[in-house]
């Protein structure tokens, strides 16, 4: 949190910027006078300082488990690897409404036998999302337009051929709240700005903002009829795990509050509002790499 603190010095009044967390703090002088962009300053203060404050940490994740698949039998990182794709699978099929309980997606990735009383529809998609999380494990080149459509279209190519691999051609409710989405015209170029800026900034960012932010982003974009956040949560794993970051699952449980986030961070035009949870999310999720 970022205050502004008015100081009498040397018979001068002189302005600051504070920056405080839990961790740290921090301060910026600003001078004898309030400036006219004060928000900004503080919005750029703010989001300086909360890097300083939480980039060692997310390092030092990534570099304790950098060690941890250096490490580890090869068998032993692929059950890991595996164990993720069934609880990400299960996760993200719930938080769009499937029925499908943990024990039932895991006996249908791992042995194919279906469960009972279940939509075929989230039979299908689970199996395909299982069949993508697969693809993007290997997957050795960068987010481009060509693999984020081809990722729907395995997603959905047995269960909605109409629109597989198609960015939508009609306007979408909007889910979030008072949210607009992207006009559907817009769609594509918007989705290749979101790819040229994630390109540009890719160098610039820890790869835990970056996945953060290009999900916040991509979601807002809404390219797809359906899929929208599947494919994005995936993509927010890809960048993680390109990097040689643990990958995290959202689950059920914080479906409401990773909604909320979203949510609010469109409607103040603030990213870091989805960012901060993202990141202390990571930071508990990840624990046992700060040790």
């Amino acid at each position: 949190m970022v205050s502004l603190i008015k100081r009498k010095e040397n018979g001068k009044i002189k302005y600051y910027l504070k920056y405080s967390s839990r961790n740290t703090s921090a301060q910026k002088y600003l001078g004898t006078a309030i400036p006219k962009d004060l928000k900004n300053q503080m919005k750029f203060f703010e989001i300086e300082s909360y890097r300083k404050d939480k980039y060692g940490l997310l390092e030092k994740i990534h570099q304790n488990y950098l060690l941890h698949t250096q490490r580890i039998d090869k068998k032993i990182l692929a059950n890991e690897f595996h164990g993720f794709k069934i609880n990400h699978t299960y996760s993200t099929q719930k938080i769009e409404g499937s029925t499908m309980t943990l024990g039932q997606t895991r006996k249908l990735l791992e042995t194919g036998l279906s469960p009972q009383n279940t939509s075929i529809e989230d039979i299908v998609e689970a199996q395909q999302l299982g069949a993508v999380f697969d693809l993007m494990l290997s997957y050795t080149k960068d987010i481009s337009e060509k693999l984020i459509l081809s990722w729907h279209e395995i997603l959905f190519e047995k269960t909605d051929t109409n629109n597989a691999g198609t960015f939508r051609r009609q306007d979408v409710q909007p889910y979030l709240g008072k949210t607009e989405y992207v006009l559907w015209d817009e769609v594509q170029e918007k989705i290749r700005s979101l790819i040229k800026w994630y390109a540009s900034e890719k160098k610039k960012l820890n790869p835990v903002e970056l996945s953060a932010r290009f999900h916040n982003s991509f979601e807002l974009i809404h390219p797809f009829i359906d899929g929208n956040g599947r494919i994005g949560r995936l993509l927010m794993i890809f960048i993680l795990h390109k990097n040689n970051y643990p990958m995290v699952n959202i689950t059920p449980k914080e479906k409401q509050t990773y909604i909320n986030k979203l949510e609010s961070s469109y409607m103040k035009n603030d990213e870091m509002v989805f960012v901060k949870w993202f990141v202390s999310k990571y930071l508990r999720d990840n624990k046992k790499f700060l040790k």
